[in-house]
């Protein structure tokens, strides 16, 4: 499936458009919030029992898919890097912390590992913390990974630094288990053009990814959180008007 630069921008319109439409009867929709835009890839003829056909990546974007992260994180440290952690204002935790978590209950952990979507870890700790928190971090995709495949794995306070502002423009990718991707883009609130700057930027890593390139991919969605899902195809959009 070719997608061109035109589709995409009419499909996302129309996606932003739905999350606001009115339907006839019903009183204007007004959202409380800043709905998230989404996208969504099918994926076909790939083989996700070969290691080499999975996904597993922390993506930076253009533009932040968020205006602040920060309680989305932690930082296990010591020293240093502790000390600059917590100058930054994120929740953090150290070695002797980390072997208290260790003697706690198993719902103990499981409640760390809900509670951040992030984990940012100091070198020298993640031999521990792979110890103790990886079969509760693992499954959920959250164990931190260096390198080129994440920014979670730091060793200096400039790393550390980075990690924290750059994950305002991260994403988590995962193709496992079902041959679907599905992502945060951005925010409504963000201009037209950063949302599809960030939509590219996940396209095109996907479709490199693939062993046929964009052969392998079946359909593709863009929606905001309230929104009904757009397809990105040229029949559908003349069947909306657009």
């Amino acid at each position: 499936m070719k997608v061109d630069d035109k589709l995409l921008k009419q499909s996302l319109d129309l996606a932003i458009d739905f999350s606001v439409r009115e339907k006839e009867g019903h009183k204007p929709k007004k959202r409380n919030f800043d709905e998230s835009v989404d996208l969504i890839i099918n994926l076909k003829d790939i083989d996700l029992n070969d290691p080499k056909q999975r996904i597993d990546k922390e993506l930076i974007l253009p533009n932040p898919v968020a205006k602040e992260r920060k309680s989305e994180l932690i930082v296990i440290a010591t020293g240093e890097l502790l000390l600059q952690a917590k100058k930054m204002d994120v929740d953090t935790m150290d070695d002797e912390e980390l072997d208290r978590l260790n003697a706690q209950e198993k719902k103990d952990k499981k409640k760390l590992v809900k509670k951040y979507k992030f984990f940012i870890v100091q070198d020298r700790l993640m031999p521990t913390v792979a110890r103790y928190l990886a079969r509760f971090l693992g499954p959920r995709g959250k164990m931190p990974k260096p390198f080129p495949d994440g920014y979670g794995i730091i060793s200096s306070v400039e790393e550390l630094e980075n990690a924290i502002n750059r994950y305002k423009r991260i994403i988590r990718i995962q193709v496992k288990k079902t041959p679907m991707v599905q992502v945060k883009v951005g925010k409504k609130s963000m201009e037209m053009k950063e949302i599809f700057e960030n939509i590219e930027t996940v396209v095109d890593y996907i479709v490199d990814q693939m062993p046929h390139k964009y052969n392998n991919i079946r359909n593709m969605y863009i929606k905001t959180t309230m929104g009904k899902p757009v397809k990105v195809d040229e029949e559908f959009l003349e069947e909306k008007g657009e």
